[in-house]
């Protein structure tokens, strides 16, 4: 299974006054991961709209639990797979340790989404190809 590993430091901008990472900074770092995760396989969004006719992955569906605060200064290591795929919807998994501690398991369930007949503006969910799926074996 494709795993795509990040690592960072928690910078003062990721915290709230407490100085420890505000929760929505995890939603945005797992935002990032997936569209990381997605290119490591050499599926960009660019890639995915000219070869497949993919204009997003939209959210359907997210989630976390927090297990130990992330303070500023600290290590953190994001780790990132495509753990389920169902016939037009994927689920993404999250795993970020700091300071070597499991701290925070996240989800997002996305769509394979491409534009819906009446217009680029809105999407519809399409069957995600065999091909696509390969890709995070």
């Amino acid at each position: 299974m494709k795993r795509f590993v990040s690592e960072r430091n928690v910078e003062f901008a990721d915290c709230d006054s407490a100085r420890i990472v505000f929760y929505p900074n995890f939603y945005i770092w797992f935002d990032r991961a997936t569209e990381r995760l997605f290119a490591s396989v050499g599926l960009t969004y660019q890639v995915m709209e000219l070869r497949h006719g993919v204009i997003g992955l939209p959210l359907l569906e997210t989630g976390a639990r927090y297990l130990r605060p992330c303070r500023h200064g600290e290590r953190v290591r994001l780790e990132s797979w495509v753990d389920s795929w169902r016939e037009k919807v994927f689920v993404v998994k999250h795993r970020i340790e700091c300071e070597g501690e499991f701290a925070v398991e996240g989800y997002e369930t996305r769509a394979w989404a491409a534009p819906a007949a009446e217009g680029r503006r809105s999407m519809r969910a399409v069957p995600i190809p065999d091909s696509v799926r390969e890709l995070f074996q």
